[in-house]
């Protein structure tokens, strides 16, 4: 290790690494810090903010009350609209108008009166006209109103509904309203004299909610005891149910809740606060260090490079040197004009070196010549054209002793051993074919039989394929089932182009392979050098592209498919051919 690496590892372990640790633990110190105060308050502020809620609510539950109790309204109530006076109906709609003036959150009301089956709508302070409302009660909720006695309910908020189609509420009218219906009753007798249907906006919550909405990065909702959505500042949102795996995604968000009570029972307000805007101070803070650590870091290399280039630059040169003459350079100069132990040091090495190399060159130039004429020697022992004359030369002698049976073997085997001299080259399947033909005859020769051999291949005869790719699957079916069963074993090799890959079957029936063999073989655990190697050349030449998959026909033989990217090639591809 180099004194220069050793500075930079120094200040690395005693200034930048410290420093950058200390950054680290202010931060999340901080976060933890802002996180407890964060949720001390907003505890405090949702508790403000659910009696507020709870308040209101239950105004709104008892105000109309109120005007139930009003005699003009109570006569309306009891005898219905159309068999009032028009002095009695005009002094109910001057009630309701004053009732709906006071309280500008009401948007909109809807009277049923059940003695004349009569509906009536009061539109911000307006009055419609009656219309007959025959099957009111059928519709929900009120069905449900009347079986259970239930005095009011509040509804799921919607787009304020014009039920009645009366002229006085426009048609552009989206405003999210919070229905409360109320089931109005005779106090003394008990007798059901109809309802009545308060749609509040929406929006007044946001006044009520204000000291919990207020911060940036914070979400508040409202939920009913049925999961759905009675509040948010989204209004897409409102009616909707409430998405439990969206509130805290990955741990980004703090969620806090707050059960609310009667008349808001079983429902909660919920606050969702983005942690990345709690802690965005924290973070500017944390990333402001981080820049001020920066520049730390570069004056410390600065500081490094200088002193290393005033006191470690000549031993660094030096042992430059040195590692240049363990790479074979011997004519390396270690002279330096430095007087100081440096200098000293690089002449003594020099005079070491020139007497090393004096004694070596001889010894070292006689060992080289040796080698060299050794190495011409093995050379032209293994030159293939030496091969292939004593070939020539003995298939000469077995045609002058007219024996053409051994002249055609080795004439098979010359072609064979000139082939195996493409090893990983790309060559037309038909020379590839050629091999095998010469590698069958060999075989034919020694078992003194015709072989249960069958090769189909359709029009890729000019389409290249790696070398020596095909020729291992024929080898494969002598070695381990003709060798063992002959006459009962076959094997078939089909070849094809198909949705632009060329494709290889190579089928071999007779012993059988276990599909746990299948499958070591296929992870190549398991099996001889020639699968391997087919499935390494195949994904050296064509990558993922290229498939090697084995079968065993359910136990009755073994299978090889081969499918590889055709190749552009030029030319005319030759039509397939038929060999059994």
């Amino acid at each position: 290790m180099s004194i220069r690496i050793r500075l930079f590892i120094m200040l690395l372990l005693l200034i930048i690494l410290p420093y950058f640790l200390f950054v680290i633990f202010i931060y999340e110190n901080s976060k933890s810090s802002i996180e407890e105060r964060d949720l001390a308050r907003s505890r405090e502020e949702l508790n403000e903010s659910r009696v507020d809620l709870e308040q209101y609510a239950e105004e709104m539950v008892r105000l109309p009350y109120s005007l139930f109790n009003m005699p003009e309204v109570q006569q309306i109530l009891e005898n219905g609209m159309l068999a009032e006076t028009t002095e009695h109906v005009r002094a109910f709609e001057n009630s309701v108008e004053t009732y709906a003036t006071t309280r500008p959150d009401i948007r909109q009301m809807r009277f049923y009166f059940q003695q004349d089956q009569q509906s009536l709508t009061v539109y911000q302070s307006n009055v419609s006209a009656p219309k007959p409302a025959p099957d009111y009660l059928e519709r929900s909720p009120f069905m449900e109103m009347n079986e259970s006695k239930e005095a009011y309910m509040l509804e799921t908020p919607h787009e304020l509904v014009n039920e009645d189609k009366v002229a006085i509420v426009p048609e552009s009218d989206n405003t999210v309203v919070l229905p409360i219906h109320h089931r109005i009753t005779d106090v003394l007798s008990g007798k059901f004299l109809g309802f009545l249907t308060t749609d509040i906006e929406v929006s007044s919550f946001s006044r009520l909610l204000e000291a919990v909405t207020r911060e940036a990065g914070t979400q508040v909702l409202l939920v009913n005891g049925n999961e759905e959505i009675v509040y948010s500042e989204d209004l897409k949102q409102i009616g909707n149910n409430m998405d439990e795996s969206q509130l805290a995604v990955e741990g980004e968000n703090i969620v806090l809740r707050e059960e609310l009570s009667e008349p808001l029972a079983d429902w909660q307000l919920i606050k969702v606060t983005s942690k990345d805007e709690l802690f965005r101070d924290a973070r500017e803070t944390a990333w402001t260090n981080i820049v001020l650590g920066i520049g730390v870091v570069l004056l410390g290399t600065i500081l490094v490079l200088v002193i290393s280039r005033v006191f470690t630059k000549p031993i660094i040169t030096l042992s430059e040197k040195v590692r240049s003459i363990e790479g074979g350079q011997m004519n390396v100069q270690l002279k330096t004009v430095r007087n100081d132990e440096i200098g000293h040091l690089a002449a003594h090495m020099q005079e070491m070196l020139n007497r090393i190399d004096s004694h070596i060159a001889r010894e070292y130039k006689l060992e080289l010549e040796a080698r060299e004429s050794q190495l011409r020697m093995l050379k032209s022992q293994v030159n293939p054209h030496f091969l292939f004359n004593a070939f020539q030369s003995i298939g000469a002698v077995a045609l002058r002793s007219d024996d053409r049976e051994v002249y055609k073997l080795l004439v098979s085997l010359s072609k064979m051993m000139r082939y195996a001299l493409q090893a990983d080259q790309l060559v037309p399947v038909r020379e590839e074919l050629g091999y095998i033909d010469s590698y069958i005859m060999l075989q034919k020769e020694r078992f003194g039989a015709d072989l249960p051999i069958t090769i189909q291949v359709e029009s890729i005869q000019e389409n290249r394929i790696p070398s020596m790719l095909l020729q291992p699957l024929v080898e494969n079916y002598f070695k381990h089932s003709y060798e063992a069963m002959r006459d009962k074993s076959s094997f078939i090799l089909k070849g094809m182009e198909k949705d632009g890959l060329l494709v290889f079957h190579a089928a071999s029936y007779g012993t059988s392979v276990s599909d746990e063999e299948i499958r070591l073989l296929q992870e190549g655990d398991a099996g001889g050098t020639g699968l391997h190697n087919i499935a390494e050349r195949l994904h050296l030449h064509h990558g993922d592209k290229a498939v090697f998959q084995l079968d065993n026909f359910d136990g009755k033989g073994f299978g090889v498919t081969i499918c590889i990217p055709v190749e552009e090639q030029g030319g005319q591809k030759h039509e397939g051919v038929t060999r059994g």
